[in-house]
């Protein structure tokens, strides 16, 4: 379905509300329910995907009315014809959504594919920790565009076989003590209890577009590991920093569980660790990129090489994620590749 352009009225409010912060405030309300899209920019004539979901993940869009620029109607796809934003609200069971927008250019823009981070904090001892775990198997049910780390950890008096223990800097710049908590491009918290707000995850792929992409290349040679980072911009920026990490993924360990979640085991015996960090390439809190390369249109290269960690139990299950973090340490832009990929930049 076509939809025409919000009226000017409408349009000029919101140029004036983005032009204000790179990155706009998202309304949201307890509503019970939350619309998301494929792409918050699309250029005319490519299409726009609405799903709709309750607040614990259960998707409803077949059951939904979803409205565009106050019209209503009965696909969710539309694609637009003339440039602008567009306001998208569902309504299911009398439940309205917050708004949701998707910006249509016409072509010109240069916008790379936005991803978010969620860094689990974590332990195998940690009983409640199955919560957050869950709480990111619903998120990846509802969108493959976000990137997950568990930070497993190990305080005086508890024992985790996959204690990463260099991650004191991290735990000191979040502030935050206890365990679990799962942090949203390193600086939000994720609101508890997390299977429950996975709206405010979603969020984070809304709004404007970071107008910068990562793409890794990787292989390993002997008991080496060798990543080049490419960065890419679309505007200016300043005082960025770039961090580079080693996951594993199938480590089987027990899991304390003092949750109902995995039908209430406890412990979970055969219990799958998955995104589990292994190692840091750069500093834990990022290496500088140069000021010099940051600037629109450029792309900027970090080559890295490090030794295999010895406690790696299966070379086929590592993944290489890396991101980019301002000047306030939260997350602009993240990606992940298997080890062995060759990444091009992904564009919108």
């Amino acid at each position: 379905m076509i939809i025409k352009q919000l009226n000017w009225f409408i349009a000029l409010l919101l140029f004036v509300l983005l032009s204000c912060s790179e990155k706009y405030e998202i309304v949201t309300g307890e509503t019970g329910i939350f619309a998301t899209h494929n792409s918050s920019t699309r250029a005319l004539g490519e299409e726009t995907i609405i799903r709709v979901f309750t607040e614990d993940g259960k998707e409803v869009t077949d059951e939904s009315t979803i409205f565009v620029n106050g019209e209503r109607f009965d696909d969710n796809t539309f694609t637009a014809d003339q440039t602008g934003f567009y306001e998208v609200i569902a309504k299911y069971q009398n439940i309205e959504s917050s708004q949701l927008f998707v910006e249509y250019h016409d072509g010109s823009q240069v916008n790379y594919k936005k991803r978010v981070l969620i860094e689990d904090y974590t332990g195998t001892w940690c009983g409640w920790c199955p919560r957050v775990s869950h709480g990111m198997k619903l998120v990846s049910e509802i969108s493959e565009d976000v990137v997950f780390i568990a930070i497993h950890r190990a305080p005086v008096g508890t024992s985790d076989p996959y204690n990463y223990t260099n991650a004191e800097e991290l735990e000191q710049f979040i502030n935050t003590p206890g365990y679990p908590k799962g942090f949203i491009n390193r600086t939000n918290q994720w609101k508890f209890p997390e299977p429950s707000n996975l709206r405010q995850v979603v969020e984070f792929k809304q709004g404007s577009n970071p107008k910068l992409g990562l793409a890794l290349n990787s292989s390993q040679n002997n008991n080496f590991i060798n990543v080049s980072v490419n960065v890419g911009f679309a505007k200016n920026f300043s005082n960025l920093k770039l961090v580079v990490q080693l996951l594993e993924n199938n480590l089987v360990y027990p899991q304390v569980n003092y949750t109902d979640y995995y039908e209430g085991n406890n412990p979970i015996e055969a219990y799958v660790h998955d995104y589990t960090l292994r190692y840091t390439a750069t500093n834990i809190l990022g290496d500088e990129i140069p000021n010099a390369e940051t600037f629109d249109t450029n792309q900027w290269q970090k080559n890295l090489a490090f030794p295999l960690p010895e406690n790696i139990e299966d070379i086929n299950q590592l993944d290489i994620v890396a991101f980019v973090v301002n000047e306030n340490g939260e997350v602009i832009n993240v990606r992940k590749s298997s080890l062995g990929e060759q990444q091009e930049f992904e564009m919108e």
